[in-house]
């Protein structure tokens, strides 16, 4: 089994990126009860701050493959969150374009259109735009999932 950092590192080699050029990024083993379950990552607005969900079923599939980043799928789909939550962190809490984001970055890593990630990509975008409502901004929360 991959650690935790090990995994972060995969995402962010598949983006030729490191830590440093991401917001900060905290590693997290529960989702928050105000965060909606089936997160894999989230922001709280106004803290420039990515919390990553260990326990994630993608997050969890990659650190426990056989080789390190030999998930191909969930290594993209986890690199897909990151850059779906930075977008958050530098423009706010608008989905669509964080959604756009994501699902550009994994047509660019090599799963586009029809591939496993970009349909759970796809899902938790229509789940997440058909629920949208506004909210306090001391109190949202983004988050995406599967």
């Amino acid at each position: 089994m991959w650690t935790a950092e090990a995994v972060l590192v995969c995402a962010l080699s598949l983006l030729g990126r490191g830590i440093a050029s991401f917001p900060p990024i905290d590693l997290v083993a529960t989702v928050p009860a105000d965060v909606s379950p089936a997160a894999e990552a989230f922001v709280r607005i106004n803290t420039g701050r990515i919390s990553l969900v260990t326990t994630s079923s993608t997050f969890r599939r990659l650190r426990e493959a056989r080789d390190q980043c030999s998930d191909t799928m969930a290594a993209r789909k986890l690199a897909s969150i990151l850059v779906h939550e930075e977008t958050h962190v530098k423009q706010g809490a608008d989905e669509k374009n964080a959604y756009a984001a994501q699902l550009t970055t994994l047509t660019a890593l090599g799963s586009g259109i029809g591939s496993p990630p970009y349909q759970e990509v796809v899902r938790a975008m229509r789940v997440t735009l058909s629920l949208r409502r506004p909210a306090p901004e001391r109190l949202m929360v983004i988050a995406s999932g599967s």
